[in-house]
């Protein structure tokens, strides 16, 4: 019963996760030009370049990557991990149906830092409890368990790659916003996952 409670536990706070990252991803970096890096970032590069949907590019590569993280993980962080990415691909869906919900704000700064703060705080409640929020997340902690890379800097060289990429549609400006949104996030991520470093063992 206790076991049961823990894992129901887990997916509420999983699901929770999941929705204040759509609610960020959308809200503030779609409707403000901010990218993120690793599958976020492609994501946004994809819907921007080729219109192609998020929820439908998300279950894609996301679902790939995981099935290879299971591997290293468990089923039961599979599991997790799948929960989170079809929640996030509904909730972002639900939010898409609905229209922006925060007016576009004049202060880039202050939309940068709300971008991180949402992005990081979902991505790491999700990490917290046992899951991975999406398929960049399950592959730098593939290569970081096969390497001696940090998960740290798997985020960083993954997030440099794609906000490069991203200057296909974004201006150098919007970049260098990009950039200071996906610091936060990746701190507060890191903060996380470290704090709670020996979750996926316990799990």
């Amino acid at each position: 019963m206790d076991d049961r409670r823990t894992q129901v536990k887990h997916i509420i706070l999983i699901l929770i996760g999941s929705l204040i990252l759509s609610f960020g991803i959308y809200n503030l970096n779609y409707q403000n030009n901010i990218t993120e890096g690793g599958v976020l970032g492609v994501l946004l590069l994809l819907k921007n370049l080729f219109d192609i949907e998020p929820p439908v590019a998300n279950l894609i590569i996301d679902i790939s990557l995981l099935i290879i993280a299971c591997k290293f993980f468990g089923k039961q962080f599979l599991i997790h991990s799948i929960i989170a990415t079809l929640s996030f691909s509904t909730f972002y869906e639900i939010f898409e149906s609905i229209g922006p919900l925060i007016p576009v704000l004049p202060s880039k700064f202050v939309v940068t830092i709300l971008s991180g703060l949402f992005v990081g705080i979902g991505v790491g409640i999700i990490i917290r409890n046992g899951a991975a929020a999406g398929g960049d997340d399950a592959l730098a902690m593939v290569i970081s368990k096969i390497t001696s890379v940090t998960i740290g800097n798997v985020y960083l060289i993954g997030d440099v790659v794609v906000l490069i990429l991203s200057l296909t549609y974004l201006s150098v400006y919007d970049i260098f916003w990009s950039l200071i949104a996906v610091t936060i996030s990746g701190r507060i991520i890191d903060f996380i996952y470290n704090f709670n470093n020996n979750k996926l063992s316990k799990a």
